[in-house]
């Protein structure tokens, strides 16, 4: 491998995300473990410890119903704290971050329609997802993004980076996109689909456009 793809250590950004996710499968759910690379990693790459010094010493992870799990650090000076070692090597764009924070807005809507369609609604089988079908959620985002001002911008960036507020971010009820998203979200067509059906349905959207 050429030194210029080397992002950490002897790893390039792939290698290393595989290495770290398959390091973290020998842990159990809010088993705490220690790992030098991951401190390393954090201490080194993370936008908000690099800059002050600050090193999780060790760490666990806890279950989070619609994602793999939730991580959290322990720092002498602020005790279990969530941080995320993937977004050390791929960090977020400002985009993406409101686009978490919208997918965060709609989990209630999510969460009822997928209660009451337990089955795969192509399939019949156990549905394990929900599609938006019309419009897609990226569409939706999309236009959101485009209410924004300058100055929501600026608000976004401040509060989404304050590493030291342990809650998720989430958007404030006033914010253009979030309010965009919330009422665009009731007349969206959602379907609930097994993993397959979801793949054939992103499949069929590609091949028409």
């Amino acid at each position: 491998m050429a030194k210029l793809d080397y992002f950490f250590k002897d790893f390039n950004k792939n290698k290393l995300e595989k290495h770290i996710q398959e390091l973290l499968k020998n842990y159990e759910f809010n088993q705490e473990f220690e790992s030098e690379l991951i401190s390393d990693l954090i201490t080194e790459k993370h936008y908000y410890c690099a800059c002050h010094g600050l090193r999780p010493l060790r760490f666990r992870k806890e279950r989070y119903p619609g994602r793999c799990y939730n991580f959290f650090g322990f720092f002498l000076s602020l005790g279990w704290h969530p941080i995320s070692w993937n977004q050390c090597i791929y960090p977020k764009s400002k985009e993406n971050i409101v686009k978490d924070a919208l997918r965060k807005a709609i989990e209630p809507d999510i969460s009822e329609y997928k209660r009451q369609h337990p089955k795969c609604e192509r399939c019949g089988k156990l549905s394990k997802e929900i599609d938006h079908i019309e419009p897609e959620f990226d569409v939706i985002a999309q236009q959101a993004l485009k209410t924004l001002s300058d100055k929501d911008w600026e608000s976004i960036m401040i509060d989404s980076f304050n590493f030291l507020i342990k809650e998720e971010f989430r958007l404030p009820d006033n914010n253009p996109a979030l309010i965009y998203t919330l009422e665009a979200h009731k007349t969206v067509k959602l379907q609930a689909v097994c993993k397959k059906c979801h793949q054939l349905n992103a499949e069929e959207r590609k091949n028409n456009q």
